[in-house]
C-alpha cells in the first residue's frame, strides 16, 4: 500500500474504470427518471398503468423512486463487508452483472406492460450500484494525503454530473427513442464497466482471513478514534445541501414569483452544477498544500453555513446567485475533505464497508430530506435553509480535533 510519499498505484486505464463504475452508481438512477415520468405520470404511461387513476400512478410513481435508495441503504454496507472480505474485484463484476440485469428488465416490462417488472428491475438495479462504494474504496485505499483528498474530489465530480446531467440526457433520449432508451443508455454502461473491469489488472488487497463478513463489529474496532463523528458530518453536510437543494422549488415562486419552468430557474440549477465541478477541480488540492484535511473541513464547513445564511435573508434574484455561487463551492469542496477524514478513520481493509456506510449516510439523508423539506416549508419558507446552516455549525464541531493516524498495511 502507498505511503503519503508513495506514487498513485492506480493506473490510468483502471482510474477511468473505477470512475465509469462510480459514474454509472449515481447516473443509474437519475438518467432514469424521466422515463419513469414519462411511464407514470404523463399519456404515455397508458401503456403500462392504463387501468389506473393519476392519483395511484402518482403514489406508485413514489414508491418506485424511494425504495430503491432505501434497499440501497441496507444492503450496500454487507455487500461491501464481503467485497472487504473476499474481493473486491468479483463483487463489483456481480454488482455490475446485477445492474445490467436491472437496466434489461424494465426494457422488457415496457414491452409486455408489466409494472411488477418495471418495479422489480428498479430494485435489482438497486443492488447492483453497490459497486459505487466498492470503487470509491479501491481509490481510498491506494492513495494518502492530497492524492486521496484529490481522487475524492473527481469522485464528487462524476456523482455531481450524473445529478446535475443526467436527468436532461434521459429526457432528451426519452423524448427521441422513446421511454426504453435511458435503459438501455444506462444497460451499455454497465456492460462497458463490465468489459473495462475484466482488462484491468487492481492492487492486492489486504485479505480478512477466518472473518464474519456478517459482523460489523471487527471493523468498528479496528477503526480509529473519530470514525462515527466523521461518518456523522456525511449526513449532516448531505442532509443540509439537500434541504436548501429541495428548498430551491418553493423559494422561486414564492418569493420572487418565478415558476420552475422558467429559463432562470434552469440557468440557475445548471449553474450550480458547473459551479461545483469547477470548484472540485480546482480548489481541494491548493487547499491542501497549504492546510491540512482536518482544518479544512472545519473552514468549508463554517463558510458553508455562513453561505446558507446568505441565501436565507437575500432579497433579490441577483443577489441570491451570488451567495449561491459561494455557498455551492464551499459545499463542494467539503466533499472530499469529510470523505477523506472518514477514510482515514477506517483500516485499509474496511474501506469498502466504510464507503458503502458513507454512501448509505448520502442515501438517507437526501431520502429523509425530500420529506422534511415540505414539512419545513408549510412553517416559514426559509426554514430548510435555516436549519441547513445550523446542520453545517453542527458539522464544524463534529470534526476530529485529533489527526488519524496514517498505517500501511502489511501482505
Amino acid at each position: 500500500m502507498p505511503t503519503s510519499s508513495q506514487p498513485l498505484a492506480l493506473k490510468p486505464i483502471t482510474l477511468l474504470t473505477l470512475y465509469c463504475i462510480i459514474f454509472l452508481g449515481s447516473a443509474g438512477f437519475f438518467i432514469t427518471i424521466p422515463a419513469y415520468v414519462s411511464l407514470f405520470l404523463t399519456d404515455h404511461s397508458i401503456a403500462i398503468a392504463q387501468n389506473m387513476p393519476i392519483e395511484q400512478r402518482r403514489t406508485l410513481f413514489g414508491t418506485v423512486m424511494s425504495a430503491a435508495p432505501f434497499i440501497s441503504m441496507f444492503f450496500t454496507p454487507l455487500i461491501a463487508r464481503f467485497a472487504d472480505r473476499f474481493s473486491r474485484k468479483s463483487t463489483m463484476i456481480l454488482c455490475l452483472i446485477i445492474a445490467a440485469i436491472g437496466f434489461a428488465m424494465p426494457i422488457y416490462a415496457i414491452v409486455v406492460g408489466s409494472i411488477a417488472l418495471l418495479f422489480a428491475g428498479n430494485m435489482i438495479n438497486s443492488l447492483g450500484s453497490a459497486s459505487q462504494p466498492i470503487a470509491q474504496a479501491i481509490l481510498a485505499d491506494n492513495s494518502r494525503g492530497k492524492t486521496k483528498a484529490t481522487l475524492m474530489s473527481l469522485v464528487a465530480v462524476v456523482m455531481t454530473a450524473a445529478m446535475s446531467f443526467g436527468p436532461a440526457l434521459g429526457s432528451k433520449l426519452s423524448a427521441t427513442y422513446g421511454t426504453q432508451a435511458p435503459f438501455y443508455a444506462c444497460l451499455v454502461i454497465a456492460i462497458v464497466c463490465l468489459i473495462l473491469l475484466n482488462l484491468v489488472r487492481l492492487p492486492a488487497q489486504m485479505s480478512l482471513n477466518n472473518e464474519n463478513p456478517l459482523s460489523f463489529i471487527a471493523p468498528l474496532k479496528r477503526s480509529q478514534a473519530g470514525l462515527l463523528p466523521c461518518l456523522a458530518i456525511v449526513f449532516i453536510c448531505q442532509f443540509s445541501w439537500s434541504l436548501y437543494f429541495q428548498n430551491i422549488a418553493f423559494i422561486f415562486p414564492q418569493k420572487w414569483n418565478i415558476s420552475v419552468e422558467s429559463s432562470f430557474y434552469q440557468y440557475f440549477m445548471m449553474a450550480i452544477g458547473v459551479v461545483m465541478i469547477s470548484s472540485l477541480l480546482l480548489l481541494p488540492r491548493i487547499i491542501l498544500a497549504r492546510i491540512n484535511v482536518h482544518t479544512a473541513l472545519r473552514i468549508t464547513t463554517l463558510f458553508a453555513a455562513m453561505g446558507m445564511v446568505l441565501l436565507a435573508i437575500t432579497p433579490t434574484p441577483n443577489t441570491h446567485i451570488a451567495a449561491m455561487i459561494f455557498t455551492a463551492v464551499m459545499v463542494a469542496i467539503s466533499f472530499p475533505f469529510y470523505i477523506t477524514a472518514l477514510s482515514d478513520r477506517a483500516s485499509e481493509a474496511d474501506q469498502g464497508w466504510v464507503m458503502a456506510l458513507s454512501s448509505a449516510m448520502v442515501g438517507l439523508a437526501w431520502t429523509l430530506s425530500g420529506y422534511l423539506t415540505s414539512v419545513f416549508v408549510n412553517i416559514d419558507l426559509i426554514l430548510p435553509t435555516a436549519i441547513a446552516a445550523i446542520g453545517y455549525l453542527i458539522a464544524m464541531i463534529l470534526v476530529p480535533r485529533k489527526k488519524a493516524t496514517v498505517t500501511v498495511a502489511a501482505y
